[in-house]
């Protein structure tokens, strides 16, 4: 008789990142976490616990690798960097590696201590990330900053429900027209460069409105 599968921590860590991606925080389910490492419930209890404590251990690896990556993008004043920075957001948010819904805050956070603060760390990497980038504006740096942020909630919920649309495109596009609105300079040359596919294909080049590429996997229409 062959040996029984197992897998170890970060091989269920990964299948639960698939289902994050897939249906968003609030619907995260054990059974479906099982089903993607080929594992039992209770195999993947017996190791984090409960449904909870593997849920707060993927939501807290993810923070923690936002906030790196966060801090490792241009961070002089200027509203290119400004765009790079929402690129950077529109293509995360539209990865296996994220779930776009953590990234735009998800209402579960304010019934729990520990995803509290996770989206409070979360929210101020941004924060920080935004405040290095902002350049001056007519109101106060800080309703600034609060302000963009807000921008990049709504693009990511508005892009939520779009289909076949671009992630990255699409947030810098919406970014494009904030910029113009606030009156802060930029190159279109920079919006080009961000806008197009990293292959570099004409495809990619088009606006995030009129684009049909095919975006990577994201969450699916709740059920979830």
């Amino acid at each position: 008789m062959g040996r029984p599968f197992t897998a170890s921590d970060e091989q269920i860590l990964q299948a639960a990142g698939k289902v994050i991606a897939r249906r968003g925080p609030d619907d995260f389910t054990l059974a479906e976490v099982a089903e993607e490492v080929g594992l039992s419930r209770a195999a993947i209890i017996l190791r984090f616990k409960s449904t909870h404590a593997l849920k707060v251990t993927l939501l807290t690896q993810m923070v923690e690798r936002f906030a790196r990556a966060l801090e490792v993008l241009p961070t002089s004043p200027g509203g290119n960097n400004v765009l790079r920075l929402a690129a950077f957001i529109g293509r995360y948010a539209g990865t296996r590696e994220s779930s776009a819904r953590f990234f735009a805050g998800f209402t579960s956070n304010l019934r729990n201590r520990e995803l509290l603060e996770l989206e409070r760390k979360r929210g101020e990497a941004l924060r920080e990330a935004i405040s290095r980038v902002m350049p001056r504006v007519s109101i106060e740096h800080e309703s600034a900053i609060i302000a963009f942020r807000t921008h990049l909630t709504g693009t990511i919920m508005a892009w939520l429900s779009a289909d076949e649309v671009d992630s990255r495109a699409y947030m810098v596009m919406r970014t494009r027209e904030w910029l113009k609105l606030a009156g802060v300079a930029f190159d279109e040359a920079v919006v080009r460069e961000l806008t197009a596919e990293e292959s570099g294909s004409s495809e990619g080049k088009k606006s995030a409105v009129g684009s049909t590429r095919a975006r990577p996997p994201r969450a699916r229409k709740r059920v979830a």
